[in-house]
């Protein structure tokens, strides 16, 4: 299985290939994650892994399209990103963007991908009090009525590639 460890940093997923725009990571090839056109064949990978990257980029509809292309056909992309009520979402000036459970309803399969799994995660001082399983039980009530009373941490997507 051939992985790509999106935006890799210096935690590379052990195995994969890794792509980051800092010089100082541990990436296996050095690229601006935000100019569209990566050095990669199509249909090149079977998983893409992206932690903390997508707030960052500039065009996340494009990036997807351009992650597609390099993708085999069912090729599954794991991203976690901060959910719009954590801290580190708004708190960090290098991020240009903020998502919520239903971020990829439409932009996935607008892209050519298909959501399989996505999931609100907590800090573990909410975890024992098993927030985490309404509000992924009911997104909809936790985000628009309780997000930032009970903010969560992150969001972990999974989709699948669709080609064909």
């Amino acid at each position: 299985m051939k992985i790509l460890d999106f935006g890799c940093g210096s935690n590379k997923y052990p195995g994969s290939i890794g792509i980051d725009i800092d010089p100082q990571s541990k990436a296996d090839i050095i690229c601006d994650l935000n100019r569209v056109s990566y050095p990669f064949n199509d249909d090149d990978f079977d998983m893409v892994i992206s932690k903390q990257v997508f707030e960052h980029l500039d065009n996340v509809d494009e990036t997807l399209k351009e992650i597609r292309r390099i993708c085999k056909d069912k090729a599954r992309v794991i991203i976690q990103t901060p959910h719009f009520s954590c801290y580190f979402s708004y708190a960090d000036p290098l991020h240009k963007r903020t998502f919520s459970f239903f971020s990829f309803d439409k932009l996935a399969p607008a892209c050519g991908f298909k959501v399989v799994s996505r999931k609100i995660t907590f800090h573990k001082a909410f975890r024992k009090y098993m927030i985490h399983v309404l509000a992924n039980k009911f997104p909809v009530i936790y985000e628009r009525f309780w997000a930032f009373m009970l903010p969560a941490e992150h969001l972990h997507f999974e989709l699948e590639v669709v080609k064909g």
